[in-house]
């Protein structure tokens, strides 16, 4: 009779804990998928100085802290140099100082040589008129033959300089390496520094769902520090 009950015991203990577990489940996956899809940590009241604003970037060395008060612009681009697609956050603060964060890939096949091909065409072509496909220079041709040949993904977080096309004196610059990142990044920063409202539980950030209060707050750059992951 002790080794039913036992038997019978044993049988219940298993099936809670299969229950307990299926109702973590959806728990444990929401909390895997929201850290995969935030590309970028913020954390409001990161630093104990409220004017001044923080960008930290994957390895120990790589860090940038500003001043809220002196940033004149926050801008994003993309451009194409000889070899790279280039997408940039620039960040004109007073003084003479640049930031620039950037992420670059190789040029893929026909990029450069289609972009070359629209400037002529566009300088030369009268508007309103048919455009007509032309060769192009020697030397652009060449440079577009030079960009087709690379192959590997260079996507890492090295800096790179080509003076004088896309680097100027007097720039602090970042190399991420995830463009959906830097986009983010550029989102998250101008929001923050236009004072865009939002919800906020327990001092962070929150989607209006996990809020508890319904009244929004404007965002603060000053003391908040973003976090780059890759």
């Amino acid at each position: 009779m002790k080794q039913i009950t036992f038997a019978h015991d044993q049988k219940a203990s298993i099936l809670i804990l299969m229950l307990s577990l299926r109702n973590l489940l959806p728990a444990l996956l929401l909390t895997v998928l929201t850290c995969q899809l935030s590309a970028v940590s913020i954390t409001t009241r990161g630093i104990k100085n409220p004017a001044i604003y923080g960008i930290k970037f994957p390895g120990d060395t790589r860090a940038y802290y500003g001043k809220e008060d002196h940033i004149q612009s926050i801008s994003s681009q993309e451009y194409i140099t000889a070899n790279f697609r280039v997408t940039e956050l620039n960040i004109v603060t007073q003084g003479t100082a640049l930031v620039r964060i950037y992420h670059s890939r190789p040029l893929r096949i026909g990029e450069l040589q289609q972009a070359m091909s629209n400037a002529v065409d566009a300088a030369s072509t009268p508007s309103g008129s048919s455009i007509i496909q032309r060769p192009l220079p020697a030397q652009v041709q060449a440079m577009a033959d030079r960009a087709a040949g690379i192959t590997d993904a260079v996507t890492g977080t090295e800096v790179m300089k080509e003076y004088p096309i896309a680097t100027h004196a007097h720039t602090i610059e970042y190399r991420i390496g995830s463009r959906k990142e830097l986009l983010e990044l550029h989102e998250q920063l101008k929001k923050h520094w236009l004072k865009e409202p939002a919800y906020y539980e327990g001092g962070q950030i929150v989607d209006k769902s996990d809020a508890v209060e319904t009244e929004m707050k404007p965002r603060h750059l000053g003391g908040t520090l973003f976090i780059v992951e890759k």
